[in-house]
């Protein structure tokens, strides 16, 4: 899954071809895992998983022998992927989930870890819902989370945490911009790396998410034709409140 992605002009890659600056920060997060395998236990497959990423979701649903289709837009995302996951029971596809056709129907389809906030505007949130649904088997389920933003300081860098382990010397830093108008959040990183002269390295990669409000997100699934439309605060099945760090939904064909 994917929390890292999306497209923005300007310095610095974007955050799709910065694979490994992703595994950095995210390689160890397991708080979505358990959910998803129960619904991938409970389901059965094949599943297809949206906004692959590195792979941590498709290993875990790979290592419990469940069959999964893998999408992602980057290759630097799916090469990293290929590399980590080599289970006979994973396919890899390279496409847009806004223009998906697989020519297969999933009792499950997952889009994990703010994928769907990769969808910019209204027309590539239908097209990404509607194709969602057409992959989807009568009685499937839909299963994804994105985040509420809660933001920290804006236009201020500040040391980012991160769920792997930093070498010695190195440090990840992380500016945000919001626009409310538009429901936008654009991240700015910086990768510092003390080099052995004493010189720091700096990468930088930029990343755009839209975030939804709970009711435009009901009623765009609705709009696309699911039934059921289910949504948390959490991976615990907490209410969804305005005070909820994310948004955790299923919805069925």
């Amino acid at each position: 899954g994917c929390h890292g992605r999306g497209a923005s002009g300007g310095e610095g890659v974007i955050y799709d071809d910065a694979a490994d600056l992703y595994d950095l920060q995210y390689a160890a997060y397991r708080d979505d895992v358990p959910h998803y395998l129960r619904l991938a236990d409970d389901l059965g497959g094949p599943i297809l998983e949206l906004g692959a990423g590195t792979g941590r979701l498709t290993e875990a649903l790979a290592r419990a022998g469940h069959e999964v289709v893998a999408v992602d837009v980057a290759p630097a995302m799916l090469a990293r992927v290929r590399a980590r996951v080599t289970a006979p029971n994973v396919r890899f596809v390279e496409a847009d989930m806004r223009a998906l056709d697989l020519g297969q129907q999933f009792a499950l389809v997952i889009a994990p870890f703010n994928t769907l906030m990769h969808a910019y505007t209204l027309s590539d949130q239908d097209s990404t819902l509607a194709g969602v649904h057409r992959h989807l088997a009568q009685g499937g389920t839909f299963a994804f989370d994105v985040y509420q933003p809660h933001l920290g300081a804006l236009g201020v860098m500040r040391r980012e945490e991160t769920w792997g382990e930093l070498a010695e010397g190195t440090e990840l830093f992380l500016i945000q911009h919001h626009d409310a108008e538009a429901q936008l959040v654009e991240s700015r990183y910086y990768f510092d790396e003390v080099l052995t002269d004493g010189l720091v390295r700096r990468r930088t990669a930029r990343l755009l998410q839209r975030y939804y409000h709970r009711y435009e997100l009901e009623r765009a699934l609705a709009q696309a034709g699911f039934k059921q439309v289910r949504l948390f605060g959490g991976f615990d099945k907490s209410r969804l409140l305005a005070s909820s760090l994310a948004i955790v939904g299923s919805a069925s064909r």
